[in-house]
């Protein structure tokens, strides 16, 4: 495109973009408060790290979950989200984690549209909703108030700086990465893309990149009240998380099925527009590949992480805002005027005609922490408890509602294991296999009285039965089912 018309597009109807801006947040915050209650359990973790912040100020341990790895090697991998709650948690927890999200999700679409502008793509701003029209999936994990929110804007502008030479940009990005999201050395990957599609399109490979990548990493990683264990936790959360526990399928742990491939009906009703707009960019992309490598880099890219959601399907929160951009981005000599219109409805189409009733039940999100549960743990569990839970997702829930107790792990149950292996193994065998010895083993080895588990009654799992019926059968047990979701058994003093 000629650089005169691309900057002559830039700099008419400026006053778009803000309007765009307030577009943006209408819509994400119409998208939140249309969910009542946070759709995963993750949130309330994030939203009580960031209450304990508030109370305590920076953490450099985690006593609140004493059987942690963390407990004594804490590091806040997603310190700035974290920060986020803090000036807004005493607007309640929910209301906090909307707002977080609605802000952050309306960055994400005018960071795409903003980089589309700049490059000369027409209606930028339209592009930047296809992403939301495209997948379901995407809608999914655009909606849950985690670190991932900030990363998909910083992935952005990584790959758009590296690629354009613009360093100022690259080193503060970088630099941020360790304090916003636990993959740190995404600016790494995507540089080494950048580069890629550089050499691909007959220019030389640079060093400069790459260096200012690793330098604005390192003056992040040293100004993090947490760096050392930083680093620590970033090889734990990579080789013995990701490749060893969730990649390796490690038995006895659950990590959540955002860890498990993406299912072929999960590629054909949610990512199949997704994956056409991918194909369509690298074929454009490469084809003019000597015009400029910056469609080439993202369409790589989007290669990249459509490659690693067919191993974990956590990576499709990147896979589609980078293939929308590739193909924007690719798709500036096409000279159809109303390609993106087109596209956008297609999109509509395609994601609402097979997963209307999947959207519609955002809406029937409950809150699993009404005040009456709230009330009701806090008079029978007193403040300084060890309380003992046989799963680790509903931590964060807890943490809330009974502060100043303990609890066995939060977060993720590698880090108990890092610390204790065989203690993490009779952890795993009581609440899974609940020997007969369960009661004694749950009083001695983790000092616990009493045992609280996320536990809807209508959604009965079988995982967790047994222990459930080895302590209710129990004489010396007292059992309190709390609002169809709780269980709580006091195992006595």
């Amino acid at each position: 495109m000629n650089t005169l018309h691309k900057h002559e597009i830039v700099a008419e109807n400026r006053w778009l973009l803000p309007f765009w801006g307030v577009v943006y947040l209408l819509l994400v915050g119409a998208i939140q408060w249309h969910i009542p209650s946070p759709m995963d359990g993750d949130t309330s973790y994030h939203a009580a790290v960031g209450q304990l912040i508030r109370d305590h100020g920076i953490l450099q341990a985690f006593p609140w979950t004493p059987f942690s790895w963390l407990a004594d090697n804490y590091a806040d991998k997603e310190l700035l989200f974290h920060l986020l709650f803090v000036p807004l948690i005493d607007f309640g927890w929910i209301r906090a984690a909307q707002i977080i999200d609605t802000v952050c999700g309306a960055a994400i679409l005018l960071t795409i549209c903003l980089v589309l502008r700049r490059e000369g793509v027409k209606y930028p701003w339209l592009w930047a909703l296809i992403p939301l029209a495209a997948s379901h999936t995407f809608v999914y994990r655009f909606s849950i108030v985690r670190p991932h929110l900030l990363s998909i804007i910083l992935a952005i502008l990584v790959l758009w700086a590296a690629t354009g030479g613009k360093t100022k940009l690259l080193a503060a990005v970088s630099a941020i990465y360790p304090w916003a999201y636990v993959a740190w050395l995404m600016p790494v990957v995507l540089v080494v893309i950048a580069e890629t599609a550089r050499y691909l399109s007959g220019r030389g490979i640079r060093i400069k990149p790459m260096l200012v990548a690793l330098g604005g990493m390192a003056t992040g990683l040293a100004l993090h009240p947490n760096s050392v264990n930083l680093v620590r936790l970033a090889w734990i959360q990579i080789v013995d998380v990701l490749f060893r526990t969730a990649w390796g399928a490690k038995e006895g742990f659950d990590l959540g099925l955002e860890f498990l491939p993406e299912t072929i009906e999960g590629w054909t009703k949610g990512l199949l527009v997704c994956v056409i707009m991918l194909i369509a960019a690298l074929v454009l992309a490469w084809r003019e590949r000597r015009e400029g490598e910056l469609p080439l880099a993202f369409a790589l890219a989007a290669l990249g992480f459509a490659l690693m959601t067919a191993k974990s399907c956590r990576f499709l929160e990147y896979f589609v805002p980078f293939s929308v951009a590739a193909l924007a981005l690719a798709s500036r000599s096409v000279r159809w005027r109303f390609f993106p219109h087109i596209l956008l409805l297609v999109s509509l189409i395609y994601t609402f005609s097979l997963n209307y009733r999947f959207l519609r039940s955002f809406g029937d999100s409950p809150d699993c922490l009404p005040q009456s549960v709230v009330k009701f743990l806090q008079e029978k569990i007193p403040p300084g408890s060890q309380v003992f839970t046989a799963d680790w997702a509903s931590t964060g829930g807890l943490m809330l509602a009974l502060p100043n107790r303990r609890f066995i792990v939060g977060l993720d149950p590698t880090f108990f294991y890092m610390k204790d292996p065989d203690l993490y193994r009779l952890w795993y065998g009581v609440s899974h296999d609940a020997p007969p010895d369960t009661i004694d083993q749950i009083r001695k080895k983790f000092s616990a009285r009493f045992v609280v588990c996320f536990y809807p009654i209508k959604v009965i799992s079988q995982e967790w039965t047994p222990f459930f019926e080895r302590l209710a059968s129990d004489p010396r047990v007292k059992t309190y089912i709390v609002e169809d979701f709780w269980i709580l058994f006091d195992l006595g003093p």
